[in-house]
């Protein structure tokens, strides 16, 4: 359809078709204004808690005055003998209120939009964009009524996007100026279809026998057909033939329903047509012309009855033109809607479609289906390795796999990114034995990743991870997101314990994830709202028993929950990457805590103090001058402060460790291995990298007894032998009892931390070891 800026303003009927697009706004007007109404009490309560009550109130309130009087004017305008002449005043009127009323909602974006709350700020741009939409389907009868509320309701929100200066908000505030056109494009063009419609009733009132006039009309690029009363054709244009195939002369005389596709959407048409034409003498609407060759063509055609002086009927004129493109434009753009660009599988609007759909199959047959979630393990490193068009290949590869290895009564969707999802159907009634079934499906397409992938002829192997829930279950709310969200959390159950395997959901992983998901929120508040706190653990030396060393470990003290310790959020800051702010704070609190020291009147330690560096933390591009700047600002020497990094560094990338520990030693700073003896380290790295000190991992130490034999003493044994060789400090871990101190002298270890001495003591009390006043419990254990 082509676009038409012009207005209504011209032609014969003019003023009788602006009185009929201001009857048709108003006749929407009752059913806006309730939207308006509930729209706007969902988006004040929504937003209350984030915003001041008397500016929600307040806006409330001149939405509401200005709904009523809106409504006062339909009530007078219903009730009233219109006349055109008051045409005019009332189309002023009525653009006045839409153009306050967008005003209005446009203040919204300023008004309601809550800083620092994405969820809040979103749904306040949903309910916008949502009131623009509305407003394209009840004004789009007069395209200025529709710009007059489109144009105040969305620039304030684009704006406000747009001042907010962030990637994302700026995206946004693209994509809200591009919905801007779109609804107003699309409100032009239903405004054009609805002047289309009007004008050709005006003409069919006005249309008489005097068919002079259709040489004139018989040069219009639409084709053009005329019938006589019996609905045999007399003439057809150019346009007509060419569409058609067929010469005039082959059919003059014919029915004009033998042109109409004989199936049975042809046959629906023809008998609304001929409704349409007994009812009213008009009919518009699409149907598939029969061409010379057999083919069917989609059209988009009008009839119109031509009716004598005596008002019986003469003729009929119908007009249609080719909307092949327009369908086949309209076919892409929905398999497109449903259809993952990439792999052309369904995506997540299908996939939950499709399986809503089989949720309530199986509940009304009483069977079985299941979920399978697939996600491919470290794809990441594919794309980072070889890039994204080898990664591209490889996920078209996995989908026509997943596709050549599934009954054609399953689904294979992709969910993103490197996720899919296959759904079973038509599996047992019994739990036990869907379940079965389930199981082995999975495990053949756990076999497609057996195989290897090809790249430059070169094998490519890839794993994948497996989460399956069943459905239906006992739940009657069951719908397709939560049985996703059940093979998502089984999935993710499956990737921390190691991937390339599969699980199933059970009763409980949901909860462990909220609770991790909970975690990380609190996490997100722990720095601003000074939740962290640093706690000190002595390191002894047994042998005059004095305090040689100090581990700082973290705790946190979460509200309402009361002091969380470290394996608890520790793991959950690692997943997210708040490991890094959180690593920041606590290195920025030691040396703080360093620098406080050194003004003591005995004088700084002559020891280092321990830091824990996760591997997420180590490998930050820029964490050699985070440390050395660290330092720098608290003006401390690098000697007081020791590193302690886990055997997993060692393994990620040797190069890039040895270069990082290298520089940070030329400062003076040491470093101990943690955990020792839990990994894989081999003696040749400890002898490339700048270690002191090997930390022996309390699980050996709790281990330790009389009658161990060779067991634990023997591993602690060969550590303080490979400590000797390399000339490096040994520190034992988690010394609790007399009896493992004792063994662990007797051994040769004599640097202990644990218990027994003190356990993970504040600043104040780690000042009196450090003033020599160590704590009468220190030795009692």
């Amino acid at each position: 359809m082509n676009l038409s800026f012009a207005a209504a303003a011209h032609g014969p009927d003019a003023t009788q078709i602006r009185a009929d697009q201001l009857s048709i706004l108003y006749s929407a007007l009752p059913i806006a204004l309730l939207a308006t109404l509930i729209n706007a009490a969902v988006l004040g309560a929504v937003q209350s808690p984030l915003i001041p009550k008397h500016i929600v109130g307040g806006w409330l309130g001149a939405i509401v005055l200005l709904t009523a009087w809106r409504f006062v004017g339909y009530y007078r305008y219903t009730r009233g003998l219109t006349r055109l002449s008051a045409t005019r005043g009332w189309t002023i009127r009525f653009l006045t209120e839409v153009l306050i009323s967008g005003a209005l909602w446009g203040a919204a974006a300023f008004l309601l939009y809550p800083p620092g709350d994405p969820l809040h700020q979103m749904f306040l741009v949903f309910v916008l964009a949502g009131m623009g939409a509305g407003a394209v389907t009840t004004l789009s009868a007069m395209w200025a009524a529709a710009l007059s509320y489109l144009l105040p309701s969305l620039l304030p929100l684009i704006a406000h996007l747009l001042l907010e200066h962030s990637t994302v908000s700026l995206a946004m505030a693209c994509m809200a100026m591009l919905f801007l056109v779109m609804m107003a494009v699309a409100a032009l063009r239903a405004r054009n279809t609805l002047l289309e419609l009007l004008r050709a009733r005006h003409a069919q009132v006005r249309a008489d026998a005097d068919l002079r006039l259709a040489a004139t009309a018989f040069r219009s690029q639409e084709g053009i057909l005329i019938a006589d009363r019996a609905g045999n054709i007399l003439r057809i244009n150019e346009a007509a033939a060419r569409l058609s195939g067929f010469a005039e002369t082959a059919l003059v005389g014919r029915p004009a329903r033998e042109l109409l596709s004989p199936d049975d959407a042809g046959e629906a048409a023809r008998r609304s047509m001929f409704e349409a034409l007994e009812r009213s003498g008009f009919w518009a609407g699409e149907c598939r012309l029969v061409t010379r060759d057999g083919g069917r063509l989609p059209i988009s055609a009008t009839v119109a009855t031509v009716r004598d002086p005596n008002g019986e009927t003469s003729h009929y004129v119908g007009h249609f033109q080719d909307i092949s493109a327009y369908k086949q434009a309209q076919a892409n753009l929905d398999f497109q809607a449903r259809h993952d660009t990439l792999t052309a599988l369904p995506n997540r609007r299908m996939l939950s479609e499709r399986l809503a759909r089989d949720i309530t199959r199986c509940r009304r047959h009483r069977h079985h289906g299941a979920a399978v979630f697939i996600d491919i393990d470290h794809f990441k490193r594919v794309n980072d390795a070889l890039g994204h068009r080898v990664g591209d290949h490889l996920l078209q590869t996995i989908a026509f796999r997943l596709l050549e290895n599934i009954r054609g009564e399953d689904i294979a969707a992709r969910f993103g990114g490197d996720e899919f999802v296959v759904v079973l159907t038509g599996l047992d009634a019994q739990p036990a034995r869907a379940m079965e079934q389930a199981q082995q499906a999975a495990e053949k397409l756990r076999t497609l990743f057996a195989t290897p992938f090809r790249h430059h002829s070169a094998p490519l192997h890839l794993t994948a991870s497996f989460g399956i829930a069943l459905y239906p279950q006992d739940d009657h709310d069951e719908d397709a997101e939560s049985v996703l969200t059940r093979a998502d959390t089984a999935l993710y159950q499956v990737k921390e314990r190691g991937r390339n395997a599969l699980a199933f959901y059970q009763p409980g992983m949901l909860d462990a994830v909220r609770t991790r998901l909970s975690i990380e929120n609190a996490l997100r508040n722990a720095l601003e709202e000074n939740t962290f706190e640093l706690f000190f653990q002595p390191q002894v030396d047994t042998t005059y028993l004095r305090m040689v060393g100090v581990e700082a470990l973290l705790r946190w003290n979460r509200p309402g929950h009361g002091r969380v310790m470290p394996g608890e959020f520790i793991p959950v800051a690692e997943d997210s990457g708040l490991i890094l702010p959180v690593g920041d704070w606590v290195m920025q609190s030691a040396c703080s805590a360093l620098a406080r020291w050194r003004g003591l009147p005995i004088g700084a330690p002559d020891f280092a103090l321990s830091i824990n560096v996760s591997p997420r933390q180590f490998f930050q591009a820029d964490f050699v001058s985070r440390v050395l700047g660290c330092l720098e600002a608290h003006d401390l020497n690098g000697r007081c402060l020791e590193l302690e990094l886990t055997e997993s560094v060692l393994l990620d990338d040797i190069g890039e460790t040895r270069a990082k520990m290298r520089q940070l030693a030329e400062h003076g700073i040491r470093f101990a291995l943690d955990d020792f003896g839990t990994g894989y380290s081999s003696l040749r790295y400890l002898q490339q990298l700048p270690i002191t000190t090997l930390k022996i991992d309390q699980s050996f130490v709790r281990e330790l007894r009389e009658d161990d034999g060779d067991g634990n003493t023997a591993i602690i044994r060969s550590i303080l032998s490979v400590a000797r060789h390399l000339g490096l400090k040994v520190v034992a871990e988690g010394v609790e009892t007399r009896m493992q101190a004792e063994m662990l002298d007797a051994l040769g270890c004599r640097v202990h931390q644990g218990y027994r001495y003190s356990r993970p003591i504040g600043e104040s009390e780690i000042l009196s070891w450090l003033g020599g006043r160590t704590p009468a419990s220190a030795a009692d254990h």
